[in-house]
């Protein structure tokens, strides 16, 4: 079970975050195949909030999107499989696989609190995103 880290503890910076939110993406190739490539969808700096749920306290949760492509999508649940498989021997925990209703996969790192996902749309894309926990943007609590 994940915990919620005290608001009140120095972070990571937001900037250390994204550092690292890129190299885990990074490091998720090598669970595909050589052909497949990370076309940029985008990055995100979300908001949190405090303990209430309610009211946000200046941290922010960075993240960043690729789309996976020149792969077959025929053979997506075994792209699954394979990224399923590798997590857990690079210190991840899947702590969801929603197929065969969904082609989405969620898994998070005990260790420093970054998830990542990997997610089969309708129209065929497939994409695999990464977030860091909330951090304070310069690491110091306020």
């Amino acid at each position: 079970m994940r915990s919620t880290p005290d608001p009140n503890t120095p972070t990571l910076t937001a900037e250390q975050a994204k550092e690292r939110v890129e190299e885990y993406l990074q490091s998720f190739r090598a669970a595909f195949p050589a052909e497949a490539t990370l076309e940029l969808l985008g990055d995100a700096d979300g908001a949190c909030t405090d303990a209430s749920g309610v009211n946000f306290d200046g941290r922010v949760q960075p993240g960043r999107t690729y789309w996976v492509r020149g792969l077959d999508q025929v053979r997506y649940d075994s792209y699954f499989d394979a990224l399923k498989s590798w997590l857990p021997a690079h210190g991840w925990t899947v702590d969801k696989d929603a197929r065969p209703q969904d082609r989405y996969l969620h898994a998070y790192r005990p260790d420093d609190g970054f998830t990542m996902s990997l997610q089969a749309n309708r129209q065929g894309g497939l994409s695999i995103d990464a977030s860091s926990p909330c951090v304070w943007p310069d690491g110091t609590p306020r």
